[in-house]
């Protein structure tokens, strides 16, 4: 019976395995749709990019989601984001980085980021994490203003909204010129929950034929 339960327990995690899976999808196509993604300048009103997101299968869930950000001039420490996923779950990514940090209204004067990306993962905050003055913040891996684990459990597909606005005028214009998503997903809880099933009737029944051979 010990023997069994190893099977089964091996065989469900291969199947977790199997069955989680990352999509990535680009919206470049929803900036030229919005101003060719610029961000007015010193403007709360913004703008908002929205990307049809079309990758996981119907029903999919978010187990893990990051971000991939590319902007280019504008003055960082003025820029304001958040994501908003189908399902209204709204999540902070940037929010003026360096203001809280310097106590300078203007934050951090770096110009722009580098196909970036924002992830729970990220060691450094983009919040927090030191730009040099007029320049654009190299490509790596950073966490956002907020958890982006917020999204775990809301759907995928669907529409997602990205914000993006500069509030401090002065600063130059920022531009956004690329934005995708990394979504973990996992199927819908029943499909899951049948897939889940079946493995261990088929073990158990393996199992059982091989003792009985």
């Amino acid at each position: 019976m010990k023997k069994t339960w190893i099977a089964i327990s091996l065989l469900l995690a291969a199947f977790w395995a199997e069955a989680t899976i990352v999509e990535t999808q680009d919206f470049a196509a929803s900036l030229s749709a919005n101003n060719g993604g610029v961000v007015p300048d010193g403007s709360p009103v913004g703008t908002v990019f929205t990307g049809d997101f079309t990758h996981a299968g119907a029903g999919d869930l978010v187990l893990g989601a990051t971000v991939n950000l590319t902007v280019a001039g504008g003055n960082n420490g003025s820029l304001y984001a958040y994501l908003v996923a189908p399902n209204g779950t709204l999540v902070m990514l940037l929010d003026r980085p360096g203001v809280a940090a310097t106590g300078n209204p203007m934050g951090y004067a770096g110009s722009g980021f580098n196909n970036i990306t924002l992830s729970d993962t990220g060691l450094l905050s983009i919040q927090t994490t030191g730009e040099t003055p007029g320049v654009q913040v190299a490509t790596g891996t950073y966490s956002a203003d907020r958890t982006l684990g917020t999204f775990n459990n809301s759907s995928a597909n669907g529409k997602w909204e990205l914000f993006f606005a500069d509030l401090t005028k002065g600063g130059g214009t920022s531009t956004v010129t690329g934005w995708s998503l990394n979504l973990t997903v996992v199927p819908e809880p029943v499909t899951f929950a049948l897939g889940l099933f079946l493995a261990m009737l088929l073990t158990l029944a393996g199992m059982r034929r091989f003792w009985q051979a």
